[in-house]
C-alpha cells in the first residue's frame, strides 16, 4: 500500500522538475530525465518517501477519526454481523406437564467445526407445552372461498386445561416465496380466526387482528444495540441480514379454550377473503412450534494485557483455550479493569464515549476507547484498545495487568455448520426439550471500515436534516445497511432490486382520534413495484418493516399512517396507525 504513495510521489515530482527545467534553463540539466544528477534524484526520491509516509498517515486518520464519531453516535455501525440461523426446540412430553418458557439468551452449542464448537444464544422467549401439529391444510371448497386449518394435538399425558395456553406461536418454514405469501395472507386477508373442537363442534371466534406479526418487539432483538442507539435501525439491519427473524405469526386469545371441554386436539381455522396464489401451498412442515432465530454470540474473556508502556494502544486478543485464534472475533468491549501487581485495588476503566466524563469524573481520570481494523490473517476484523484523557490524549495507566470482558462470535466458522449441526446442550439449555437449527447458519458479515466509512456517517448526519418522507431519502437509509451487498452477489441484486422497487413517496400530515383524543400525525403512501420482488407477500413484509421503523423514527404523541399501492396491480394496503416511540427531548 505505501508503495503506492511512494510511487505518486515520485511521478509528481518528476513532472514538476521537468515543467521546472522547462521554465528554467539553468538547472535543465539536473532535473531532466535523461542524465538527471543523481544526488538529485536521491534528493527527490527521499522527498517522495516522507511525503507518502505522510500521506498515508493522513489517510490513515480519516477511518479513525470517523471511527471515533461512529463509536459516539452510532457504536453499532462498527460491530460485525455474527452468524445467524433459525432453531426449534422439540418438548419431551413426557417431563412437561404444562407450558414451560424457555427465556431468550439461552446458550446452545454445535458440533465442533475444525476441533471448536460454536456457542451460541437464542433470541426469543419460547413457550414449550406438550403439543403438536398433526395436520395443516389449505382448504379450497368453492372457486371464491379459502380457508387454513389447523389441527394441534396433545403429545402427552396433560390434558389443555392444564396447559392454560396463552397464545401459539408459528414460524414459517416454506421457501421465501410460499413463507412470504402465507404471511400476507394471515396479516391482510383473514376474516377471523375460529378455535373450534372437533369432537362436540363447540367454538369460538377471534377477531383478524388475533394474529400478530412476531419479531417486532424491543425484547426480540437479534443484535444487541446499545441503549441510546435509534432501535429503527436495528430493524434495519436485521431485516437485511437475518430477513428469517420476522417470519414469525402469533395467534393470540386462546385463553378462551378452557371453555370448549377439549380433550386431545383442537382446531384452528382461518377463513380468506381472498382466493389465494397458486404458489401458496401449505402443508404440515410449514408451519412450526417452538422456534427463535439464534445468534453466534457469548460471554467471553479476553488474554491479559501487560500495559508495558512501549505503545499506545494493544490489540485485544479472545482467549482461545488452545483453538486456532481466527475461530473468534470480538462482537463489543463490555468491562476493563487493571490490576496492579501487590495492590488489592481493582480499578474499571469507563469507555470515553458513554458520557461518563461529561458530569465532572476528574480531570486525571483515564478511560478506554476501541478501534478496529481489517484483520492481518483472514476475513474478519481485529480490535485494539487505547488509554486516553477527556480530551482524547493518549495516557498511560500505571504498569498493571488489563482484564477485558467482552462479547464475542465464532468469525467465519458458523457459516459451515449444516442443518441439524446445533444440537448440543450447554449448562444454560433447557434439560426437558432437544433442539436442532432447521435452517442454514448465515455467515458473518464485517463493519465497512475503509474511507467509504465517511460517506455513511455523512448519510447518517443527514437523516437529521433531511426528511424520510422522500423516497431517495428513505433509499439512501436502507442501503447503509444492506451489507450483504458487499459479500453475496445474489442478496446484493436482491436487495438492490428491493430498494429499486420504492417507486414514489407521498407524506402529507392528517389527524386522527386515538383513545378518544385528537393525535397529530403524517400520512405516508408509498409506491412499490411488484415485480421487484419475490411475490406480493415479499412486498408486504417489506412494507411491515418499513411501518415499524416509521413508528419508530416518529416522535411520542404524533402518528404515522402507512399505506402501499403496487404499481402492477394497483392493490392498496393499510396498517393500523402507529403512535411516535421516539421521545423529545
Amino acid at each position: 500500500m505505501f508503495n503506492t504513495y511512494y510511487q505518486e510521489e515520485l511521478a509528481f515530482l518528476r513532472d514538476m522538475g521537468r515543467e521546472f527545467a522547462a521554465a528554467h534553463p539553468a538547472v535543465a540539466h539536473m532535473l531532466e530525465s535523461a542524465g538527471a544528477d543523481p544526488d538529485v534524484e536521491r534528493l527527490l526520491e527521499g522527498v517522495a518517501f516522507l511525503t507518502g509516509r505522510l500521506r498515508q498517515k493522513l489517510d490513515d486518520e480519516i477511518p479513525e477519526l470517523f471511527q471515533s464519531m461512529m463509536s459516539l453516535l452510532w457504536p453499532h455501525y462498527l460491530r460485525p454481523v455474527p452468524s445467524t440461523g433459525i432453531l426449534q426446540f422439540q418438548p419431551m412430553v413426557d417431563q412437561l406437564s404444562g407450558p414451560i418458557t424457555v427465556q431468550r439468551g439461552a446458550e446452545v452449542e454445535s458440533v465442533p467445526v475444525d476441533g471448536t464448537p460454536c456457542r451460541f444464544r437464542t433470541c426469543y422467549d419460547v413457550d414449550l407445552a406438550p403439543i403438536e401439529l398433526s395436520k395443516v391444510t389449505l382448504d379450497l371448497p368453492m372457486a371464491t372461498d379459502a380457508r387454513l386449518r389447523i389441527v394441534v394435538k396433545a403429545a402427552g399425558k396433560a390434558p389443555f386445561e392444564q396447559m392454560r395456553l396463552r397464545k401459539l406461536r408459528f414460524f414459517l418454514a416454506d421457501d421465501i416465496v410460499r413463507a412470504s405469501t402465507l404471511y400476507l395472507w394471515l396479516l391482510r386477508y383473514a376474516k377471523h380466526v375460529e378455535i373450534r373442537n372437533p369432537r362436540t363442534e363447540q367454538s369460538f371466534k377471534l377477531p383478524a387482528d388475533s394474529i400478530k406479526p412476531g419479531g417486532f418487539a424491543r425484547e426480540e432483538a437479534i443484535l444487541p444495540y446499545p441503549p441510546h442507539a435509534f432501535m429503527g435501525y436495528r430493524l434495519l439491519q436485521e431485516y437485511f441480514t437475518c430477513p428469517l427473524k420476522f417470519y414469525f405469526i402469533d395467534f393470540t386469545g386462546l385463553e378462551r379454550l378452557l371453555h370448549l371441554e377439549l380433550e386431545d386436539e383442537f382446531e384452528i381455522v382461518v377463513p380468506f377473503s381472498r382466493r389465494p396464489e397458486d404458489e401458496m401451498r401449505v402443508e404440515k412442515d410449514s408451519l412450526r412450534l417452538f422456534c427463535t432465530p439464534i445468534v453466534n454470540l457469548f460471554a467471553h474473556a479476553a488474554d491479559g494485557i501487560r500495559v508495558d508502556h512501549t505503545r499506545t494502544q494493544y490489540r485485544i486478543r479472545p482467549s482461545t483455550s488452545g483453538s486456532p485464534p481466527e475461530h473468534y472475533e470480538i462482537y463489543s468491549v463490555n468491562k476493563v479493569v487493571g490490576l496492579v501487581q501487590g495492590e488489592a485495588v481493582r480499578r474499571e476503566y469507563p469507555p470515553l464515549h458513554a458520557f461518563q466524563h461529561v458530569g465532572g469524573v476528574g480531570k486525571d481520570a483515564i478511560y478506554y476507547q476501541t478501534r478496529l481494523y481489517d484483520a492481518v490473517v483472514g476475513e474478519g476484523t481485529d480490535t485494539y484498545i487505547s488509554f486516553v484523557s477527556a480530551d482524547q490524549k493518549f495516557v498511560v495507566p500505571p504498569t498493571e495487568t488489563i482484564s477485558i470482558d467482552i462479547t464475542a462470535s465464532n468469525r467465519n466458522l458458523a457459516s459451515r455448520l449444516k442443518v441439524g449441526d446445533v444440537k448440543i446442550a450447554t449448562s444454560s439449555s433447557p434439560e426437558f426439550a432437544r433442539f436442532r437449527n432447521i435452517t442454514p447458519i448465515t455467515r458473518s458479515l464485517r463493519p465497512p471500515l475503509g474511507r467509504g466509512l465517511h460517506w455513511r456517517l455523512i448519510s447518517h448526519l443527514s437523516l437529521n436534516y433531511l426528511s424520510l418522507t422522500r423516497v431517495e431519502a428513505l433509499r439512501g437509509i436502507l442501503e447503509l445497511y444492506n451489507y450483504q451487498a458487499m459479500y453475496d452477489r445474489q442478496a446484493a441484486r436482491e436487495n438492490i432490486l428491493r430498494l429499486e422497487g420504492l417507486v414514489a413517496m407521498e407524506a402529507k400530515p392528517v389527524e386522527r382520534l386515538m383513545g378518544g383524543a385528537p393525535v397529530r400525525g403524517t400520512s405516508i403512501m408509498l409506491e412499490m413495484n411488484e415485480e421487484n420482488f419475490a411475490g406480493e407477500g415479499d412486498m408486504y413484509m417489506f412494507a411491515t418493516v418499513l411501518n415499524e421503523f416509521f413508528a419508530l423514527y416518529a416522535t411520542m404523541n404524533s402518528l404515522t399512517e402507512l399505506k402501499l399501492r403496487g404499481t402492477k396491480f394497483g392493490e392498496i394496503y393499510e396498517w393500523t396507525p402507529r403512535l411516535g416511540q421516539q421521545a423529545v427531548l
